[in-house]
């Protein structure tokens, strides 16, 4: 028998194959399940050479609102000038704000109503040829592009902007506008810090989170908040700050701090008296031991940025540094998040929805949390979708069906207190400012041209406009 015999025998078994498990996994999600729909996705993931990579197409069962056994929407919520419910109310401070009641939390908007935050990431222009071209066509001005931007999130259900968002602009509409554009800021506390240091230093190993115990950093961080957020502590329209992006809170920070290997800095110094305080040899550390130790970290950092943040606006939330990775499921980092941080925000990548021990663990936090980054791509855009964590799909309307199982299984989680997609506009492989991990992928509510994906926002659409009737409804269960 030739190689091609051989090769053309071996591709109709792996098809045989493939068929027979998804008849099989049809079979079985039959039996289980009759209120879910079956979509085709590729898995992200990176190689052992952190080259990316995708899975081949595999079935993921997915529940959609239309086919919620007993659910039928009240049609009947009576939404403010924020996109609160006007039915649900509660004390105000007259700024954003949280309370638990009857075992879920809630977020009380400036008038005094219940606030789901549901929020699109980075609403700015692109900065591609192509897109200033779209730009120029369809809007000429930035004040005629935010007025349409407004218009798709408020008749999609969306009622924030979240981070890397265009805010100056967005503070220009509100100035106008008796619906504001709710918004929040990033301030980047740490990370501009650390890259000054780096500047200064030209030390490019030194670990990001051993920069928290610099004599300067708190300094830096008055400093900086002053200058940001000093004018807006006054704001209504203002949602909460985020502190940083993505920290490396996963790393092993007790390794990291103790490669340092200088007695006279801070970082090294704290690490030793850790390790002595708590008896744990330096050369034989657990797992536990290491997680234990980025708690310790993180308690530092979010204890020292909410102090400073309430000393200069005690009027709106900290939302954290929206933790990534294995940081998300720390439970020493989660315990220090909850001590300081108002709303604990995570960016959810990696599984089609919640899983159930992540479900469990932010059910047991003290805070409510709010899922800042997520989405899927689309294969029909014919872009290359190797950027970026998200899922990729066969079409828009799938993207459409993972974004309502995603968030129906978030509002089962009497903490979650809203959830924000990434991002606004897709990316365009023409913009050359744009960093590795967001480069042309269709993550995108519009593409480059700024046109919407109206089968996508349909099914956003559904689910957003109905929020409040499903979180009532699953309370019930």
């Amino acid at each position: 028998m030739n190689l091609y015999n051989i090769t053309l025998i071996n591709n109709i078994l792996k098809n045989l194959f493939t068929i027979v498990s998804i008849l099989i996994a049809q079979l079985l999600f039959a039996q289980e399940s009759k209120d879910s729909v079956w979509v085709q996705a590729k898995i992200w993931s990176r190689d052992a050479n952190r080259e990316i990579q995708y899975s081949d197409w595999k079935l993921f069962g997915s529940k959609t609102v239309d086919l919620l056994n007993g659910f039928s929407p009240a049609k009947s919520t009576q939404f403010d000038k924020y996109g609160g419910n006007q039915l649900l109310k509660f004390n105000s401070n007259g700024y954003f704000s949280i309370i638990k009641k009857d075992s879920r939390w809630w977020i009380v908007d400036p008038l005094g109503n219940a606030f789901v935050n549901i929020a699109v990431n980075g609403v700015r222009l692109g900065k591609s040829p192509k897109n200033e071209l779209a730009y120029n066509e369809k809007f000429t001005n930035t004040g005629n592009w935010i007025g349409s931007t407004k218009e798709i999130l408020d008749i999609n259900g969306f009622n924030s902007t979240g981070s890397w968002s265009d805010i100056e602009t967005i503070k220009s509409y509100n100035k106008k506008s008796e619906k504001p554009i709710v918004y929040c800021t990033q301030l980047s506390l740490l990370s501009t810090f650390s890259q000054k240091q780096r500047k200064k230093t030209a030390n490019k190993e030194y670990p990001v989170l051993a920069n928290v115990f610099n004599a300067d950093f708190k300094e830096y961080c008055i400093n900086r908040v002053k200058e940001l957020i000093d004018l807006d502590s006054k704001d209504r329209n203002l949602f909460g700050h985020f502190s940083d992006n993505e920290l490396p809170f996963q790393n092993d920070l007790l390794k990291e701090f103790l490669e340092i290997n200088d007695t006279n800095d801070k970082a090294y110094q704290l690490a030793l008296q850790w390790l002595a305080e708590n008896k744990i040899n330096q050369t034989a550390t657990t797992k536990e031991q290491r997680e234990m130790f980025s708690g310790f970290v993180a308690a530092a950092y979010y204890q020292l940025i909410n102090d400073v943040i309430k000393s200069v606006d005690a009027n709106h939330l900290y939302l954290g540094s929206r933790l990534h990775s294995s940081a998300k499921n720390n439970p020493y980092i989660l315990s220090a998040a909850e001590k300081f941080i108002d709303i604990i925000s995570i960016n959810y990548y990696g599984n089609w929805a919640v899983t159930e021990k992540h479900k469990q663990q932010w059910e047991a936090l003290e805070k409510p949390f709010i899922v800042t980054e997520f989405y899927t791509k689309g294969e029909d855009t014919k872009m290359g979708n190797m950027t970026g964590a998200g899922w990729l799909v066969k079409t828009q309307l799938d993207r459409g069906i993972h974004y309502q199982n995603f968030c129906l299984k978030l509002l089962q989680i009497k903490n979650c207190v809203g959830w924000h997609w990434f991002r606004y506009q897709d990316n365009d492989p023409e913009d050359k400012t744009a960093d590795q991990s967001n480069n042309d992928a269709n993550k995108g509510i519009v593409n480059t041209q700024y046109e919407v994906y109206s089968d996508l926002l349909k099914k956003m659409k559904q689910l957003n406009s109905i929020v409040y009737d499903l979180i009532k409804f699953f309370d019930q269960l």
